[in-house]
């Protein structure tokens, strides 16, 4: 039937609210990568020491003292343990935000994408957002989540454990630890991909960024202090004010926090100056 025989049909409002612009964005790039089989098992791979420590767990509660004595840290389940594992997962956040996060910006500046993205009702705010939101889901799923899990079943299958410990306090430890750090390296993964021009090329500059574990190691054989170079070993650092447990010699856990909050300072200051509308990529 023609158009015009139809006749006129008015606007009328459905009743509910559209989603918020950030949330279309994040919920996109959270689905999409789910979608690839090859990227599930690598998430189901990062869960491996999630599974060992809770089979840990659970033979020292049948077997007793003798397992906890050769199970070191893995027995742990205080914060402090719980801190031991997150530093365990530092090489599955490597792995899965490069994956996730390196041609987030890039991809939309290689096919000029920025201006169609601003050219709708959105603002640089919805934008880092929706961005941010995806990278910092795909670190909890590597971290907080398995935590979380850890907590509970620690919870039902030990002894000694209290449900204030674990099925509160501790959680929302990690909850904050978390938050803090995968803010931090979402922000500053964000701001690489705003000024890369490939994304083979953000994703080497984030394991070089990891990389600066083994320099800061190598330098601080002649000055501790200067252990503070090391990208991920500040985020694990800082979790000693959060979580308990030792701190990074020659450097306060205090100082680590400064340099944490500074990095997402600094990664947001880059993506206010690299994300612009009218921006054309050759």
């Amino acid at each position: 039937m023609p158009v015009y025989e139809r006749g006129y049909r008015g606007w009328e409002d459905s009743g509910t609210r559209a989603a918020p612009a950030w949330w279309a964005i994040a919920r996109r790039g959270i689905l999409e990568p789910l979608k690839r089989r090859g990227f599930l098992f690598l998430l189901v791979v990062a869960w491996v020491p999630a599974i060992v420590k809770g089979g840990i767990l659970y033979f020292t509660y049948k077997m007793g003292e003798m397992t906890k004595l050769l199970g070191g840290d893995w027995t742990d389940i205080t914060a402090a343990g719980f801190r031991s594992f997150l530093e365990w997962q530092t090489p599955w956040v490597l792995i899965i935000l490069a994956i996730i996060g390196s041609g987030l910006i890039t991809k939309d500046r290689e096919e000029n994408g920025l201006a169609l993205y601003f050219a709708r009702p959105l603002g640089l705010r919805d934008y880092i957002l929706g961005k941010g939101l995806i990278t910092l889901f795909y670190y909890f799923a590597v971290t907080l989540f398995p935590v979380l899990a850890l907590c509970i079943f620690g919870y039902l299958s030990t002894q000694g454990a209290t449900g204030l410990q674990m099925l509160v306090a501790t959680p929302l430890r990690a909850l904050v630890y978390c938050t803090l750090a995968g803010t931090s390296f979402s922000l500053v993964l964000l701001a690489l991909s705003s000024m890369g021009t490939r994304t083979v090329f953000v994703a080497l500059w984030w394991v070089l960024l990891f990389a600066t574990e083994g320099l800061a190691e190598i330098m601080a054989m002649f000055r501790p202090e200067l252990r503070i170079l090391d990208f991920a070993g500040q985020h694990t650092n800082m979790g000693a004010l959060i979580l308990g447990g030792r701190s990074m010699t020659g450097v306060s856990p205090w100082v680590s926090l400064a340099v944490v909050l500074g990095l997402i300072a600094a990664g947001l200051a880059v993506l206010r100056a690299r994300v612009k509308p009218v921006e054309v990529v050759s």
